[in-house]
């Protein structure tokens, strides 16, 4: 863990240290050690959690792997909803089905639903580069799409759970955590508490 430095960041210059230590972690066995096992855990919540529709996104390369999730929910016959992000910074969630003409790669190069239709999950699988132990406080990756959404839709989702590798999780937050931050319910951590 690293030492938590006594003055908070801006989240811009937060995010412009925390992306590439996440890059850099990303190209380690411990990073795969990490993600297969928050993959698992993932997969054992929402067994745990079996009611209604999960909303997953298709992840970027420094993030865990979800195509395995996805794949698994779908074999399973567990609804599976992506995001459709909005020129205006607003999104909602799209019923997916596994197929790849389903998908289009946005500006931002990440790849979304082509077809629109506006379903809450009952699960929201929510990304972002840095969560707090205990507060769950999260900050994502800069266009508050989550926060929005969350704040907007939150009485209709049951859930929201992450996924969090050992270089995203932070005993303090070491960025200014905002009024309109919307924090997890569960975090899933990727490093066992008794692994150096």
């Amino acid at each position: 863990m690293r030492k938590e430095t006594a003055m908070a960041l801006t989240k811009k210059a937060f995010r412009q240290l925390q992306i590439p230590r996440m890059a850099e972690f990303a190209k380690t066995p411990a990073f795969t050690k990490e993600s297969h096992r928050l993959q698992d855990q993932l997969l054992a919540y929402l067994t745990r959690h079996p009611q209604g529709s999960v909303g997953l996104t298709m992840s970027g390369g420094i993030e865990v792997p979800t195509e395995p999730l996805l794949t698994a929910l779908l074999a399973a016959g567990r609804p599976v909803l992506l995001p459709k992000t909005f020129s205006d910074r607003t999104m909602h969630f799209v019923p997916y089905h596994g197929q790849a003409a389903e998908l289009a790669r946005t500006d931002y190069g990440i790849l979304e639903p082509v077809a629109d239709a506006d379903e809450v999950p009952a699960i929201v699988v929510v990304p972002g580069i840095a969560f707090v132990r205990g507060s769950h406080a999260r900050v994502g990756f800069g266009a508050g799409y989550y926060d929005r959404y969350l704040a907007a839709r939150g009485s209709a989702i049951r859930h929201t759970v992450t996924m969090a590798t050992s270089v995203m999780l932070f005993n303090a937050p070491t960025w200014r955590v905002a009024a309109h931050d919307v924090a997890v319910d569960t975090l899933l951590e990727g490093k066992q508490p008794n692994e150096r």
